[in-house]
């Protein structure tokens, strides 16, 4: 990843560009997660219609579109043109395929429960798990490698990975926690005046985080190293029910979803 100057949560996003159109075919959507596939295309999982999307993020619209048997959650690329995407119902992850500008579907895999948030770690996959709660790292192929599920959590959902970090959301505790790639607990984050149910996260480097507040209505930049939290987005600026994040690095465009809204907006990072 490539190294970005640290954002001042002042002047963060001072220029919010016009919603980005999904689609004019279906009246609404529920967005679970995103990932940026390359500088104009966005891979999405569709909830609702328990599909996968591929998006044109310059003019809007749907490239692609799979079903999938169970409803999808979370989604990440696990290379440049393979993705993992969770089917907790299922208690499973699928690959999908982006070959151009169409989908494919791919292998499926079978884990250790429902699985919801998903994220590269090296090699490797770590994901979270809500019944009963826990994190776990298994390899592509599911095989089970570090599991912690101590109580720590209610009901982690997304997760990130920076570095040899990785980060983990959850809406029932209103934390985040901070694991080492063997998941050993590092350190715990919590404000829920300021970060309210916590659902989309992803690192913008080294020493910043995004995190969407979906019952605080803003989004709020973490810097672990110090612990502290701002609140760089909020309701007066078009914040409500924020769902998932994605980043392109390459644009310096931050993608932000809502619940149950067909349009993704989009700020840039100045």
């Amino acid at each position: 990843m490539a190294a970005m100057t640290l954002v001042n949560p002042a002047t963060i996003w001072p220029q919010q560009q016009p919603p980005l159109p999904i689609s004019s075919f279906l009246e609404w959507y529920a967005i679970m997660d995103m990932v940026v596939v390359s500088g104009r295309r966005l891979l999405l999982t569709d909830w609702e219609h328990r599909s996968v999307l591929l998006v044109d993020s310059q003019v809007g619209g749907v490239l692609s579109r799979v079903n999938v048997p169970c409803v999808p959650c979370g989604v990440c690329m696990v290379h440049v043109a393979s993705a993992a995407v969770t089917q907790p119902y299922d208690k499973r992850f699928q690959y999908v395929h982006v070959n151009g500008d169409s989908l494919t579907l791919g292998n499926v895999v079978a884990v250790g429960g429902d699985v919801r948030g998903v994220n590269v770690l090296r090699n490797r996959l770590v994901v979270t798990y809500q019944e009963p709660p826990a994190v776990e790292v298994v390899t592509q192929e599911g095989k089970r490698l570090h599991r912690l599920d101590r109580g720590l959590f209610r009901h982690p959902e997304y997760v990130t990975v920076s570095g040899d970090r990785v980060f983990v959301s959850d809406w029932g505790t209103n934390a985040i926690t901070m694991l080492s790639d063997q998941l050993q607990l590092l350190a715990t984050f919590s404000q829920p005046d300021l970060l309210n149910q916590p659902k989309g996260i992803i690192s913008l480097n080294d020493d910043q985080l995004l995190v969407c507040g979906w019952r605080s209505d803003n989004i709020v930049l973490l810097k672990p190293s110090s612990g502290r939290m701002s609140a760089i987005l909020e309701r007066k600026g078009g914040v409500k029910l924020p769902f998932a994040l994605a980043f392109c690095h390459h644009s310096r465009t931050l993608y932000l979803t809502r619940d149950c809204t067909t349009s993704i907006q989009r700020y840039r990072l100045e």
